[in-house]
């Protein structure tokens, strides 16, 4: 990451308020700023003047998700209200584009960029990346950028509590973790010590620290299962809840699939958890997709029952169930519930009770980033591309209008088959070392423990006891061990 001489303090939000000239980008109140679409109210953003100073039947019983009610909706600004506000956010036109010049060609802080870019247009390439003014707006990139990489704008102070914002706390964003945060902005926008100044934000931010986590303590050796390489081969599902309280429309479990090749994660809001209710919803999800080979889940009785072993017999599907007690088995779906069930705690106090209407939200802040095991999002493995999000969004504001290059279907076909190839061969590869290492940190741990056949051992149940319920069941005899 390119850096510039002298210092810049990482903010927190609670600095951020006190900037001068900053307008109001209280995070609490960040609903206020953001269009609808994005989970705020669709007000303005504020003006941000440029600165000098850059110092410290079935059909019935369970629907997707419920509408908003008329109360809600009579608080919503019009529609030509609300697009003139929503185009004022992601850009404001040609007057946006003047303050972000502006402020690129005085701020202090960025006078060792520049010099930078008038070094290299002079003819030095001893950096390791390009700077460089394109249409008055000021860019880096890396001399050997990888394919399909953009090019990175160059973000003063004064925007960027405001895309730091962007990136993390509304619901496109999720409350995701300080690295997924800045793994969202690094592909579009720099600034001096962004790695430090997102940091900072994740830590401060209050709804985080109100939904701490807590980790676990290994016990045996971790025997991974097999590296998946095509999309929807193999996927787990499961079922999240009952959340309490329901949503406004009845809602309180969630179903979720997870592909275990891609990551690429699917979510269906739920009143009820009977057979037919998740098969009607797991039919759904698959009819876009197509029918996996395998599905993993646990042993929940909706999941045992001769309703669900009969859809799958009949569309070639294997079935497996994790070990009773012990869901680790299932680990990918698992991982993925916590950080759902983190992101919906992350959603405004109000908000909450209305998960099921932003689900697709969350599930989009989700796919967007890159996964830590296959260095990919699940967005790029299943499409062959990055989408476009809110971020994006902000940056093409910003730009000048670029007209899309033609092109032949044939010819994005061939490159999309090419892209793909090269996605999955990486992802495959980085999985595996992946696998690989979180192995040997965890056999650190471990104590392997093995019995044999005719010993009796007593087993503990992973449930809370009551008060006079014993935390242990048995003996058992073993009478066979398996691999």
């Amino acid at each position: 990451m390119l850096g510039i001489p002298g210092h810049i303090f990482a903010l927190t939000r609670a600095q951020a308020k006190k900037q001068k000239g900053q307008g109001n980008l209280d995070p609490g109140t960040m609903d206020q700023v953001l269009p609808k679409a994005m989970g705020g109210k669709g007000k303005s953003l504020p003006t941000i003047p440029p600165s000098t100073d850059d110092s410290p039947s079935e059909e019935e019983e369970f629907p997707p998700c419920a509408e908003p009610s008329p109360d809600e909706l009579a608080a919503d600004t019009a529609p030509d209200e609300l697009a003139a506000d929503t185009a004022e956010l992601l850009g404001g036109g040609g007057r946006a584009r003047e303050e972000l010049n502006v402020t690129q060609q005085s701020l202090p802080t960025l006078e060792g960029l520049r010099q930078q870019a008038v070094k290299q247009q002079n003819g030095d390439v001893s950096d390791s990346h390009r700077v460089y003014w394109e249409d008055n707006l000021l860019y880096t990139e890396a001399r050997d950028p990888k394919p399909g990489a953009a090019r990175r704008l160059v973000i003063p102070l004064q925007y960027r509590e405001f895309l730091l914002t962007l990136a993390h706390d509304i619901p496109l964003a999720g409350h995701l973790g300080q690295i997924k945060t800045w793994e969202r902005l690094v592909p579009l926008f720099h600034w001096p010590r962004m790695s430090e100044d997102t940091k900072e934000f994740c830590k401060s931010c209050v709804t985080c620290q109100a939904s701490g986590k807590t980790g676990g303590t290994p016990k045996a050796p971790l025997i991974p299962l097999p590296v998946v390489g095509v999309p929807f081969e193999r996927v787990g599902v499961d079922i999240v809840g009952p959340l309490d309280p329901p949503t406004t429309s009845g809602n309180s479990f969630i179903l979720v699939v997870v592909d275990h090749a891609t990551r690429y994660s699917e979510a269906i809001p739920l009143r009820t958890t009977t057979a037919p209710a998740v098969a009607k919803a797991l039919l759904g999800i698959f009819s876009r997709v197509g029918f996996p080979k395998e599905v993993v889940s646990d042993r929940g009785s909706n999941f045992m029952s001769a309703y669900l072993k009969a859809m799958w017999k009949e569309r070639g599907v294997t079935y497996k169930f994790t070990t009773p007690f012990h869901p680790q088995t299932n680990g990918l779906v698992e991982r993925f519930n916590k950080t759902l069930k983190a992101m919906i705690k992350g959603l405004p106090e109000k908000l909450r009770r209305r998960w099921d209407f932003l689900l697709s939200c969350l599930l989009f802040a989700y796919r967007e980033v890159p996964q830590k095991g296959v260095g990919f999002s699940p967005f790029e493995l299943l499409f062959g591309h990055p989408v476009r999000g809110p971020l994006t969004l902000v940056k093409e504001g910003w730009e000048q209008p670029l007209k899309a290059p033609k092109q032949d279907i044939v010819d994005y076909v061939l490159g999309l088959r090419s892209r793909m190839a090269e996605y999955m061969k990486k992802a495959s590869k980085n999985l595996q070392a992946s696998l690989e290492l979180q192995k040997q940190w965890h056999d650190q741990k471990a104590v392997l423990i093995q019995y044999q056949p005719g010993q009796k051992v007593w087993v503990l149940e992973p449930v809370a006891p009551r008060a006079l319920q014993d935390k242990w069941s048995g003996p058992h005899l073993i009478v066979e061990k398996k691999g």
